[in-house]
Parts: structure tokens; sequence; C-alpha cells
């Protein structure tokens, strides 16, 4: 299983856009004009989903990623990239004009597909009740609810029993135990010390976090833009961590939109139909679509 979750990742990588040297990240201006009186976790509630709801669906047409694992770093990616919410998402990307990377989401299930994968590329998938038993090891960090955080679409359910922490740089809007992937979790939202204005917040960043409070993914916000359309605060660059596949990844997301996507679209984009001349592999059953599990002498694998 670390064979395939460490070649699928590598695989990965080596189609994001890299370089030796991370991207000067500024650090954040905490001395800004604002007040910097504790909210409380109703008014952190209520300006993101305020937020939140300003935004069902957005579209990005540029986007370039930075990416490495432990000390290896990788070449060139853009591509183009769509989310609606709740779960439906598509990020299609291409290097030197060939299709090297597919990643996506609709209600039902999730899937990725990238070309370097060895020995055969296969369309990875998986439905998400079968990814709810807590049953599938996924070879590839996929958190569909942290792409809609991150992406400044997120909405929270105001009747949780929220906790607030505050540290010298952030405060922290804590959510309730959930169960995700059959593990308990608990994920969090952070946020600038000063506000913007009155009732406006700035989110810096995201955890989800373990039952015993380790980092499962953390996405930071570097960047943000405001959509000419709506006035919602999206993300222009993000940070994003999973610490133990020791991977990183910086989304750099230019000429973002919020976008109405049309049933008949969703249907067509939200689908790995145009995938499936490509041989598949389905996670939770851990064999080929057609076949049978490739045996060795620990466990199986593609």
């Amino acid at each position: 299983m670390n064979l395939l979750k460490n070649s699928t990742c590598f695989a990965f990588l080596a189609f994001c856009l890299g370089c030796n040297s991370w991207p000067g990240l500024r650090d954040r201006d905490q001395t800004r004009a604002g007040t910097s009186e504790t909210p409380t976790a109703q008014q952190l509630v209520a300006y993101l989903n305020n937020n939140g709801s300003r935004v069902q669906a957005i579209q990005c047409n540029q986007v370039a990623i930075d990416a490495k694992q432990g000390n290896q770093t990788a070449p060139g990616l853009d591509g183009l990239m769509v989310c609606q919410k709740p779960r439906n998402f598509r990020l299609k990307a291409k290097v030197i004009g060939q299709p090297a990377i597919d990643i996506g989401s609709n209600n039902n299930e999730f899937w990725y597909w990238i070309s370097k994968v060895e020995p055969v590329p296969y369309v990875f998938h998986c439905n998400y009740e079968d990814l709810d038993r807590g049953n599938v090891r996924l070879p590839f960090p996929f958190h569909p609810e942290m792409i809609v955080s991150a992406l400044g679409m997120g909405e929270y359910d105001p009747s949780k029993q929220y906790e607030v922490k505050v540290n010298q740089q952030n405060i922290e809007l804590i959510e309730p135990v959930a169960l995700y992937q059959g593990k308990q979790v608990r994920k969090s939202t952070l946020f600038a010390r000063k506000a913007i204005a009155q009732g406006k917040y700035q989110v810096a960043g995201h955890i989800l976090r373990d039952g015993q409070g380790k980092e499962i993914c953390t996405a930071t916000v570097y960047e943000v833009q405001v959509s000419k359309e709506t006035g919602a605060v999206l993300p222009q660059r993000i940070k994003i961590i999973w610490p133990e596949e020791k991977m990183e990844m910086v989304l750099r997301l230019n000429d973002m939109q919020v976008t109405t996507v049309t049933p008949e679209r969703a249907d067509r984009l939200f689908s790995r139909n145009d995938l499936s001349t490509l041989p598949g592999f389905d996670l939770a059953k851990w064999a080929p679509d057609q076949g049978t599990a490739i045996q060795r002498t620990r466990g199986l694998a593609p």
C-alpha cells in the first residue's frame, strides 16, 4: 500500500508546477486597521455563512501549482478548475498540451487519474458511501470538504456548539467532533486576530484533525480576492499540507470567477464518463473494474 501511495503522489508531483525553492509567502499584516475584540462563535459563523451564501460555484481558468513531497519537487502544470457546492469538483490539467491530471468529484463518488502512475495509469475511483465506512485507504489525499472550505464557499450549521480559541496570531473556530471516512475528526477555521472591519474577519486557513488532535490536512490562505459579481472574499493563493504524506501544494488561482453551472453542464463536467476509455480501479474493492486485483506477497496492488 505504501508503495502505491508513494508512486501515486510522486506521479502527481511529476506534473505539478515546481521549483527548487518555494515562492516567498508574505506574512500577514496583523497591524492593519480593525478591531482586536474577540468575536463570538455566532459572529464568526454568521460571517462565514454570509460569504459562502454568495457563491454556489466558481471557475478558475488559470490554475498554477507548486508542489513537493519530502525533498522532491516537480515540473510545470496549468489547468482549469470548477467547483460547485456541495461536492462537485473538477481539476483538469495538461503539460505541453498533453493531458496529465484529472481529479473530480460529484455527490456519489470521487476519482483521480494521473498519467504517470505506474505500471498502469488507472482512473482510481471510490464511492462516498464506501469511503464513509472507513474501509478505504487512499493512495492520494483527497478531502472535498476541505476544498470547498478553502475556496471560501463553505457554509456552517449555526445550531452546532462551536468552540473559540485565541492564540497570539489567530482566532480558531472549532467544530464539534464528526465522522469523516469512518473516523472522528475536528475541523477548525482560522481567522486573523484583527477584524478587517466590524463584523468582517480575515480567514487565515483551515485545519482537519483526527480524534487525537493530529493534523490530517491544513490549508493556509495567503492572498485573497474579492468577487466583482457578488462581493464574496475568495482565496487567490493557498498552501495545502498533508503531514502524513509529507506533501505540500501551493495553488495560485488566477482568473477566478463566480459562476452558475447548469444541470446539463454539471452532468457532463462532474462525471468520469469522458474517461470511460481508460482502465478503472475501484479503491473500495481494491480491484480493477474488469478482472481481479493483482496478488502480491503483502496485500493487493494494481
